[in-house]
């Protein structure tokens, strides 16, 4: 061949592209420049889910402030009325008002009876004006203590205005003539049985007689020695003097009860109400007796005492609740546990109700007119 002729490499007709060099940037799509490298920084995107997070949390904030203050300075209440039952009580019953007033049968037969006054305006109302006490909104607990089963009396604690309720009831009563009224130095007196005074914590006294309504104005400690029970609708707490004076009453009829109460030191607990009403009472055996064997003489008794109350009428459901009503050892203790019927205590509640109707119009109050 000429030595003229220059042989060049053949060029390939498939170019492979992963071989090809890159294609220049373009300067449009440039990349942003870095801090310090002299361009303006970048502009953060808005943190939108990290401010609704600190919204909210700022309103549960304020709304839990709004609920602590509304219940520390409207609702929050420190129970005052245990702290005047008498010191010699042997008997105490502690009533939640608040789960009372919901209580269908006492909602039904008693609520009225703060509304039934001889002019247009609600006894209720009259009983606001002139005491500054909403009765259903501001009683928060009543307790009923007794010394001896004779002299008894009603505690009632809340929100009530101090210094007020004697002076507000005596004006009531006197415009709705009440006969047998009188003022006895702080003490309103209406009738033979029954007196109103007022603590100085503002814990409202009513009482059967003047001595113990004095006995329990003052406040003490003396409730910590009942083991009356603080949580529960009804709560109730019985001492061995209360045991001992109700095995005396029934001894001559009851011989086997009489030796049954005997042998309980103290006895406490709760009734529940709502739809099933319940009992639930601890008792305390004496020293030197096992729970164990009160437990069974008191199924024993709960057996007996079935066929006594079937050949006599039903007091507010009690024989129904006695023939289901089981007595069982819980270490040092017996456990005695019973369903009451609704429609016995509905039964009752309409009784008392109507009981205290008429107590009331025959102390000098006149009707209201139909």
């Amino acid at each position: 061949m000429s030595d003229t002729l220059i042989e060049e490499p053949i060029r390939p007709t498939v170019i492979d592209d992963a071989a090809a060099p890159a294609p220049a940037p373009d300067p449009a799509e440039a990349q942003p420049a870095k801090p310090g490298d002299g361009g303006a920084p970048p502009r953060p995107a808005r943190p939108r889910g990290a401010a609704c997070l600190v919204a909210g949390l700022a309103l549960v904030a304020l709304l839990a402030g709004v609920a602590l203050g509304v219940y520390f300075l409207f609702w929050r209440y420190e129970p005052t009325a245990r702290r005047h039952i008498p010191g010699d009580a042997n008997i105490v019953l502690r009533l939640e008002t608040a789960d009372l007033a919901l209580f269908g049968p006492v909602r039904r037969h008693f609520l009225p009876l703060l509304d039934e006054a001889p002019s247009g305006t609600s006894r209720r109302a009259r009983i606001e004006a002139a005491t500054g006490l909403d009765v259903l909104s501001d009683l928060r607990e009543i307790v009923i203590a007794s010394t001896d089963a004779a002299s008894w009396v009603a505690l009632a604690g809340g929100r009530i205005p101090k210094d007020r309720f004697v002076a507000g009831m005596e004006k009531v009563a006197r415009e709705e003539g009440w006969a047998g009224l009188r003022r006895e130095g702080d003490l309103l007196l209406l009738g033979p049985r029954a007196v109103i005074g007022q603590a100085d914590d503002g814990t409202l006294v009513l009482g059967t007689d003047v001595e113990i309504v004095k006995a329990a104005l003052p406040a003490s400690d003396e409730w910590q020695r009942l083991d009356l029970p603080e949580q529960g609708p009804v709560t109730f707490a019985l001492t061995s003097a209360a045991w001992s004076g109700a095995a005396g009453v029934v001894s001559a009829v009851l011989p086997r009860a009489g030796a049954l109460f005997r042998r309980i030191d103290h006895a406490s607990g709760t009734f529940t109400l709502g739809a099933e009403p319940a009992l639930a009472m601890r008792l305390a055996p004496v020293s030197g007796d096992a729970a164990a064997a009160l437990a069974a003489d008191t199924q024993a008794f709960l057996g007996s005492l079935k066929l006594a109350l079937a050949l006599l009428p039903d007091v507010a459901g009690a024989g129904t609740a006695i023939e289901g009503a089981q007595a069982v050892a819980q270490g040092d203790r017996v456990e005695l546990r019973a369903k009451w019927p609704h429609e016995g205590l509905d039964r009752a509640c309409a009784e008392l109700a109507q009981r205290a109707r008429a107590a009331r119009d025959a102390g000098g109050a006149p009707r209201p007119a139909p």
